[in-house]
């Protein structure tokens, strides 16, 4: 079991002194019902490590010396309701990168997108984009490049991309589009000569992403877990990939059947390579590796 040495204010002689503090089975259990009640995600004690270590910086910022006087006052307490935020914030971070998974990206604009403007008979149409489970934003920043190059391109079509996560600190980030060079690598250089802004410092090594990508996107809070989605019902295509993973089967029949009452007729759901819908109850039909589509007929 891993210590984590916690640092704390020692008023009574002016300095500081360690403590210790493990992350036991009784505290790992109350912090993974709650995570698991309010968005879904399981913790087993497999990630206890993990949980420890995040936590452990929420001890040292607000002065707790050990983690049950700690959910005690973030569960229990009238004065801790703001701290459920930042516990929910720290233990639902998850890697994301520009262009993961690529091909998914190459069937979204190579088949999904002509797919959908076909059945529009050549009228120029708003296409819809909900991107789930944005965190920091990379995910919803390469769609926006995507459909910009095929609005560019002359395709009749616009486009609106919804970008939710739960995490308010993923949120911040994103909308701030804000990136290192080496997070920003995986663009392609045409790219990024044609949709990124450098900082005028050179020494910083930093991008944001330009007018014509943050300006279609809207970044939102929301809940996977909530019953009903705070959401548009004519979705065209819906990006929801590597967040099921960390639910159980039941949590993702249910997230599937909310996203499927959000697609349009003919909309596509997008899921992580890890992810498949197997198993699951739904009317979607696999069209392409883990990419699923609505039919037209209902």
């Amino acid at each position: 079991m891993q210590n984590l040495q916690v640092q704390v204010s020692d008023k009574s002689t002016g300095g500081s002194r360690q403590h210790s503090v493990v992350l036991d089975e009784r505290e790992l259990k109350r912090v993974s019902d709650f995570i698991g009640s309010e968005v879904g995600i399981q913790l087993p004690m497999t990630k206890r490590t993990l949980v420890e270590s995040r936590l452990s910086k929420r001890l040292r910022v607000l002065g707790f010396t050990d983690f049950k006087s700690y959910l005690d006052y973030t569960l229990k307490s009238i004065d801790g309701a703001l701290e459920k935020l930042q516990l929910i914030d720290v233990l639902t971070t998850n890697k994301t990168s520009f262009y993961r998974e690529p091909d998914h990206f190459e069937y979204l604009v190579n088949y999904a997108i002509p797919a959908i403007t076909k059945s529009s008979n050549g009228v120029r149409r708003e296409i819809n984009v909900w991107c789930a489970g944005c965190s920091t934003g990379e995910e919803a920043y390469t769609l926006s490049i995507e459909l910009n190059r095929i609005e560019g391109a002359g395709e009749k079509v616009l486009f609106n991309i919804l970008a939710t996560d739960i995490s308010h600190s993923c949120l911040s980030k994103a909308s701030q589009g804000v990136y290192t060079d080496r997070q920003a690598e995986s663009i392609p250089e045409e790219l990024r000569k044609k949709y990124l802004l450098r900082s005028r410092n050179a020494n910083e090594a930093l991008v944001q992403m330009g007018p014509k990508l943050r300006h279609r996107i809207k970044f939102k809070n929301l809940n996977l877990m909530d019953t009903r989605f705070d959401a548009p019902k004519n979705m065209d295509i819906i990006f929801c990939r590597n967040v099921m993973i960390y639910f159980n089967n039941q949590l993702r029949e249910e997230l599937v059947a909310k996203f499927e009452s959000h697609l349009a007729k003919g909309g596509y759901l997008f899921v992580g390579h890890s992810e498949s819908l197997n198993g699951i109850k739904t009317t979607l039909k696999q069209v392409a590796p883990m990419v699923y589509k609505k039919s037209s007929e209902k």
